[in-house]
């Protein structure tokens, strides 16, 4: 079949856009599949990221109508999926209809809920679509068939397809839930970025950079070795437990390709970026050898860390860290499986902010309410140790069991009474799985964030750390005063 114009969408809808302070970052699959498939002359390529330019069912069949693509990617998440599924239901009806293939997150939902309507969809990639995009893409040139090409033994039955077999051949993956995976991260090209898409994924987080800041994004690391009960692959970059790094110089790299696309600040968007020690120190050296200029943030663990690292990291440029306390409870953070350290985990968490105040590292702190059989008693330990982490800022989620997560399946009895693509973690809760009914959890977030923000041992302190980011960086100052909108 031939394919000469590809459309690649991100939808979004209305079910994330509340009121808590957020921002957007790239589709990263997406972003990742346009700049190999701009390297084709053979091929158009067309981007639509519908978080920068919103656009309901309607709105994006006249897009498609504009360009009247061969091949359509759409990407969603759970929160989006009834706007991919109505979109690509309304393209399958026209005669000549383009072929969908279905990536994001949105279809664990899909699979979940039992019905018919990914059916409209001629394959969906589970997990990281990024490589095996390519393959598919290949035999739907090929009228199904890839020839000369060596295959792996774990793809060797999925690379000689005769015909339009690849259909029913990746729609078998999809019922049996196989996740794609990329095992050779360094082989995935750099995305390059328009002026418009760099000034619409900007960050909210303050840091101690005192300039107009063009932020850019990346993925070092897959994977996650940790086994949070709550964690979901509809929340994360990566899938899996099996940490695949990429080469310290290939990571390098792509920093200096940011910043000739005029990056001035990097934040890796790993799920755990401090997972994979020794990529870290490798990275750490690679960047002060190059004596790079560009300061960064990353996620990490607490229990991850100690003070050589955290050493590494701020002599090769991080200015921010953003770390997951959750709670200030024991029996939380047990319950959560997020702990791998015998040390307490408040204790872990106060020498780790300290080290972090030593060093002059900026911090963003991570806090979940609402958690299964927590009272309210216990979400006032989580404020009291907030209050003394006193970090640079602090994010306050609702307890969301997503689809694939241990906590869904625990709770799916509870969670079939609702409507699940309207859960979103800043949103109000749909129910409670707490000893603390909905409106008492909205209003302790309200107040979470008031005690925080309303006491002089952060505001003063706060405003003097980050005054010339705020001079240069004034609409993410107005960004952040929109939390007063859930103060009630």
């Amino acid at each position: 079949m031939q394919v000469k114009t590809l459309l690649l969408v991100r939808v979004t809808s209305a079910v994330d856009k509340v009121d808590h302070p957020q921002f957007f970052d790239p589709p990263y699959a997406l972003k990742s599949i346009q700049a190999r498939l701009q390297k084709d002359q053979d091929v158009t390529v067309h981007l639509l990221d519908c978080w920068i330019h919103p656009m309901d069912v309607s709105g994006l069949r006249a897009h498609t109508a504009g360009i009247r693509p061969d091949l359509i990617v759409i990407s969603s998440s759970s929160f989006d999926v009834q706007v991919a599924n109505g979109f690509v239901a309304s393209v399958k009806k026209d005669k000549n209809a383009p072929l969908v293939i279905g990536v994001g997150q949105s279809h664990y939902l899909n699979r979940n809920v039992r019905d018919a309507r990914e059916r409209g969809y001629d394959a969906i990639l589970l997990g990281e679509p990024e490589q095996e995009f390519f393959q598919l893409f290949d035999r739907i040139r090929a009228g199904g068939r890839v020839e000369g090409v060596p295959p792996s033994d774990r793809r060797q039955d999925a690379r000689d397809i005769p015909g339009a077999d690849w259909r029913q051949h990746y729609w078998k993956c999809y019922e049996e839930g196989q996740r794609f995976a990329v095992e050779d991260p360094d082989s995935l090209a750099f995305p390059t970025y328009t002026s418009e898409e760099l000034e619409s994924y900007r960050s909210i987080f303050p840091v101690r950079v005192p300039q107009r800041v063009v932020w850019g994004y990346l993925i070092a690391t897959r994977g996650c070795p940790h086994g949070c009960v709550f964690c979901s692959e509809v929340m994360r970059v990566s899938i899996g437990r099996k940490m695949r790094s990429r080469s310290a110089a290939n990571v390098a790299d792509e920093m200096e390709h940011l910043g000739r696309q005029g990056v001035n600040i990097c934040s890796f968007q790993d799920d755990s970026f401090s997972a994979d020690r020794r990529f870290v120190r490798a990275l750490c050296e690679e960047l002060a050898g190059r004596n790079s200029k560009m300061p960064w943030m990353a996620r990490v663990r607490v229990d991850e860390l100690d003070y050589e690292m955290l050493v590494m990291m701020k002599k090769a440029g991080c200015v921010m860290l953003g770390l997951g306390v959750e709670s200030g409870s024991q029996r939380i953070i047990e319950q959560m499986q997020k702990q791998y350290h015998p040390k307490p985990w408040g204790d872990l968490c106060r020498q780790v902010f300290r080290w972090t105040r030593q060093l002059g590292i900026g911090t963003n702190a991570y806090y979940v309410i609402g958690n299964p059989t927590e009272t309210r008693e216990e979400i006032e330990q989580t404020i009291r140790l907030a209050l003394e982490l006193n970090s640079d800022t602090i994010q306050v989620h609702f307890y969301t069991p997503y689809p694939g997560s241990v906590a869904w399946e625990r709770h799916k009895d509870i969670i079939a009474r609702y409507d699940p693509t309207q859960m979103f973690h800043y949103a109000t809760p749909m129910f409670t799985l707490a000893d603390v009914s909905i409106e008492d959890l909205v209003k302790l977030r309200s107040q979470f964030y008031r005690r925080y923000i309303f006491r002089l041992g952060f505001g003063i302190p706060h405003m003097w750390k980050h005054a010339g980011f705020y001079w240069h960086n004034p609409d993410i100052f107005g960004s952040l005063l929109g939390i007063r909108k859930i103060f009630r």
